[in-house]
Order: structure tokens, then C-alpha cells, then sequence
């Protein structure tokens, strides 16, 4: 089973707003709504390719019901820990003349340290041996930064396979308990490993000292630039792909789903990559955080090209 871990979900709000300017009033002319956070925006693209996955974090407030409301629509199972304080809203600005992408998010909910450890004996529960644990996103400022570092120790003891996408001192943590994949952008990148710039050979030096402190793989997401994926001994690497873009919303969330997806059709790392970039492009096509279809990230596979450097 895969298991997908959202600390702090949110309500995604994207207007639609032609030539959006600061200090003005701006008309919006399409409003839509998604049930959102990384963890969830991952089930969400797992259900589309046609697996299965529990979604679990905290929900609570006004809007604890409409996301399991919405999730149970999307079959997707949830066990979800109540707290007392709402679930945030985050507002997207797109800018379709512009093509500009603004993000207005809140910081999240207060949760009590009752909610949290409620939180822990739960996951503890949930995990068994051979799932795939995907922690994915931020956390709200009352939860603790090393707290993904203690749930992969959970996860790892219970013989799971996990999957780590986070930023600053999250990541820096989180990489202490050795997850077996972790997907970094190029600026969580960065933040991470004290890149001098954004070379390949920058990016590959980092990650191998990385990899050499207990990570079995890197996915690299590089945004328009692709991706590269770096394991012990090899180094994969992939343009981006010429696509629209409606939203850049959930990308790197559908890269992940593309790892836990792989890892379940036993795909060799070449093969990984690729579907990753594909699933990556596909979910720019749509709009907000809705996922991409599965045959939208096969249309787009023939057109990924894969480069192969050993060592």
C-alpha cells in the first residue's frame, strides 16, 4: 500500500486573472477550488494511474469535512487525525496574458502536542512492511522541524519503503533518518547542500555526498530545465518538455507519484525518470491542482529523451 502524508493540507483557491496588477482592483474571470497540500495533490495523481493509496495528516475545522467529502469522491481511503484548529486556504493567481503564477499561502493551523502524538500512534499503526511512505510538503509553525525524521524512523523499522519531499530544515532532518528517495527542486537543492550554482556538475557533486550519508536516490526536478535522477553509480538526466502550462501547481507532487508509481511497476531508474518527467509535464496541462491522467503522461513519454552518464 502506498501511504501519503499530508502534515498541513490546504484548500487551493485559483483565480483566473487576465493582466493581474498590484495596488488595482482586479476582475477574476474563472475561479476554481481543489483539495490541496503535496501528499494529498500525490493520491490524487496515484488514483488517476490507477493506484491505490491512504491518505493520512491533519484535517480540522470548516473544511475537515468537504476534504473527506472530496476524497471519498476520488475513492481515495483517508485516516486523517482531527484537530480543533481550521484547515488553511491558499490562494493561486494565474495570469494567463502575463503568464505569471502568484502564491498566497497561509502558514497553517495551531496543533497541540495531544494532536501530534495522537498523530504518531496512528501512523505507527498504519505502516507495514513493503509499503511505500510518501512525506510530502511543509508542516504548520506548531509542529515540530524534525518531525519527518522521526516518522521515516517509524517507517524504516517497519520495513516500508520511503519517499521524502520537503524544504529547508525539514529536508536537512528528514535526510538524517535516511529515507530511500528524496526529490528536491533545484532551490530546496541548494538551501540543502550549498550549491556554489546550479551546474550539473554543482548538482552532481552535492548529491553524491548526499547519497553517500544513507540516501539510496535523488530526483532532481530542474522546473522547465527537466530533471535529473542520480543514484550510487549513475546519473540520469532529461530536458523539460515544450508543453502549456495552465498551472505549475502539483508538478513536483506528480513526479513523486511517478516515483511511488515506478517503484510498484518495478521500472529501472531510466525508465523512472522518464515517466517522472512525463507526469511532471502532464500536470502543468490542467487546471489548479487537479491531477493528470495516465493517459495524458503516456502521450507525452514518447516524447522524453533520456541522457546516461556511469560514475
Amino acid at each position: 500500500m502506498v501511504i501519503t502524508v499530508t502534515l498541513n493540507p490546504a484548500l487551493d483557491k485559483t483565480f483566473t486573472i487576465s493582466n493581474f496588477t498590484l495596488g488595482t482592483v482586479n476582475r477574476v474571470s474563472n475561479i476554481r477550488q481543489d483539495i490541496g497540500g503535496k501528499g494529498i495533490n500525490v493520491s490524487k495523481v496515484l488514483k488517476n494511474l490507477g493506484i491505490a493509496s491512504i491518505s493520512t495528516g491533519f484535517l480540522g475545522g470548516m473544511l475537515e469535512e468537504y476534504f473527506e467529502k472530496e476524497l471519498k469522491k476520488r475513492d481515495i481511503e483517508t485516516k486523517f487525525i482531527s484537530i480543533e484548529d481550521n484547515t488553511r486556504t491558499n490562494i493561486k493567481i494565474v495570469d494567463e496574458i502575463k503568464k505569471v503564477y502568484t502564491d498566497v499561502n497561509e502558514s497553517g493551523p495551531n496543533i497541540s502536542t495531544k494532536e501530534i502524538d495522537e498523530f504518531f500512534k496512528a501512523f505507527e499503526k498504519l505502516c507495514s512492511k513493503g509499503d511505500i511512505v510518501v512525506l510530502s510538503g511543509g508542516v504548520s509553525p506548531s509542529v515540530p522541524a524534525d518531525i519527518y525524521r522521526s516518522l521515516i524512523k517509524i517507517a524504516k523499522e517497519k520495513e516500508a519503503v520511503t519517499i521524502l519531499d520537503a524544504d529547508g530544515e525539514l529536508l536537512r532532518c528528514g535526510i538524517q533518518a535516511h529515507p530511500n528517495i528524496i526529490k528536491p527542486n533545484i532551490h530546496e537543492l541548494k538551501k540543502l547542500a550549498d550549491l556554489e550554482d546550479e551546474s550539473e556538475a554543482s548538482i552532481i557533486k552535492s548529491a553524491r555526498k548526499i547519497i553517500k550519508s544513507g540516501i539510496d536516490k535523488i530526483l532532481v526536478s530542474l522546473g522547465d530545465k527537466g530533471a535529473m535522477y542520480i543514484t550510487k553509480d549513475k546519473v540520469y538526466k532529461t530536458p523539460g518538455l515544450n508543453v502549456p502550462v495552465r498551472s505549475t501547481v502539483g508538478a513536483g507532487d506528480s513526479m513523486v507519484a511517478a516515483l511511488a508509481y515506478s517503484l510498484i511497476n518495478n521500472y529501472t531508474d531510466e525508465s523512472t525518470l522518464k515517466f517522472a518527467n512525463a507526469c511532471g509535464a502532464a500536470s502543468v496541462q490542467v487546471e489548479g491542482s487537479e491531477a493528470c491522467t495516465l493517459q495524458e503522461v503516456k502521450e507525452l513519454l514518447g516524447k522524453v529523451n533520456i541522457s546516461v552518464r556511469e560514475g
